[in-house]
């Protein structure tokens, strides 16, 4: 499976339907909750997705504007919910991290509603989207669609309205497997990556450097007055230079991410605590700012494409160890020279900590096709063989 996400450019007339829409699926949403909630916390009673899909019959009966949206756009808003609990009672029996029980939504977070299986039409030709009780709508087609479309999701921006399409590949394309080489890559924040053979990347800060202005824009959203259109022209504002920033980023870890995946066949990372790192005040914003997760995340993607993989290995000592002769000696934040008192290596700290990350052995990091992949055959393999043992999610 592969996203394709293009510009819509809908008429007035479209983004009211769009509008509606999303403020009634978001009403449905915080319903099916509430239901839930109150049917086990009253009675003592679970009530599921089966259970509430049988009720839309009757509800489509008694609003009329319900009726108006596509019935599997209804369904797959109760999917969503059937999915926050799942995911909620999976939190609680692994007790790894907080549960998070499922919250109601705002009509402004409320962003987004999808067509599962039909009721959508794409013409590429003509660049035109059909959409079933809407009509038809223009996108900005920047790039064929190779494969079958199995699923259409609209979306709400920052700075307008876009489609997803969930695209099934029919002919994978060929691997051209890179020369059999291995890179450890320390990421840092005074420079965003350093290489084991001492090439580094440099950090673009693109949220500190746009700090000033966001400040700014942030200010004039607090001085307006509240429910006010001048106060929502100003979030709108403030949204789009949030969104500007985050794609700035994302383009950089793209392009990045790339780069590596032609030249190495294997690429090892430190599996960093991010959550427990951004706990300091002093760099959570410089953390974030950097987006290292999301820099993994993409270039497993474009590792497993180019026929390598991404590693993940034990973080511990990695700084400290001397990469020559392996004794261990203390290293303040501050010091970024890293000097062995005995072997008497002399090299940059960012340096040294990628040479150790290289000769360690880790884990695979699977990108999110390749896991559901996994986790698909672990599934068949067992409905085919009942006496099979139990086959583990895998760790990623």
């Amino acid at each position: 499976m592969k996203a394709y996400k293009y510009k819509l450019k809908p008429s007035a007339k479209v983004t009211a339907i769009f509008e509606m829409w999303l403020g009634l699926l978001c009403e449905l949403y915080n319903a099916a909750i509430w239901e839930r909630r109150d049917a086990y916390r009253i009675n003592g009673v679970c009530v599921g997705k089966k259970e509430q899909s049988a009720q839309l019959p009757g509800i489509k009966k008694e609003r009329d504007d319900l009726a108006r949206v596509h019935s599997q756009v209804i369904q797959e808003t109760l999917k969503r919910v059937d999915l926050a609990f799942k995911n909620f009672f999976r939190r609680v029996k692994e007790k790894k991290e907080k549960a998070g029980f499922p919250r109601f939504r705002s009509h402004r977070r409320y962003d987004s509603f999808t067509y599962p299986q039909t009721g959508f039409k794409l013409d590429q030709k003509r660049k035109k989207l059909h959409l079933s009780k809407i009509g038809s709508v223009k996108l900005h087609l920047s790039r064929p669609i190779e494969g079958e479309i199995k699923t259409c999701t609209i979306k709400r921006e920052a700075d307008g309205w876009y489609v997803v399409f969930a695209v099934e590949e029919n002919e994978p394309k060929p691997v051209v497997m890179m020369p059999d080489k291995t890179v450890g890559i320390d990421v840092g924040i005074k420079t965003f990556a350093t290489l084991s053979n001492g090439e580094q990347i440099e950090n673009p800060r693109f949220l500190r450097n746009r700090e000033r202005e966001l400040k700014k824009a942030q200010r004039r959203v607090s001085r307006r007055i509240k429910r006010s259109n001048r106060r929502k022209k100003a979030v709108c504002l403030l949204a789009k230079k949030h969104q500007q920033v985050a794609r700035q980023r994302r383009d950089f870890h793209f392009k990045e991410a790339n780069k590596l995946a032609k030249k190495y066949r294997v690429i090892k990372f430190e599996n960093l605590n991010i959550k427990g790192m951004v706990k300091n005040h002093h760099l959570a914003k410089s953390i974030s700012d950097a987006g290292w997760r999301q820099f993994i995340s993409i270039t497993a993607h474009k590792a497993e494409e180019a026929g390598g993989e991404v590693e993940e290995v034990k973080a511990g000592g990695t700084t400290t160890r001397c990469s020559r002769c392996g004794q261990d000696q203390k290293m303040p934040l501050d010091i970024r020279i890293y000097r062995c008192g005995s072997c008497g290596q002399i090299m940059d700290r960012d340096h040294n900590a990628a040479i150790n990350i290289k000769e360690r052995k880790g884990r695979a990091v699977l990108s999110s096709r390749r896991r559901d992949a996994v986790v698909e055959e672990a599934r068949t393999y067992r409905a085919t063989d009942p006496e099979s043992p139990t086959i583990a999610r895998p760790r990623v």
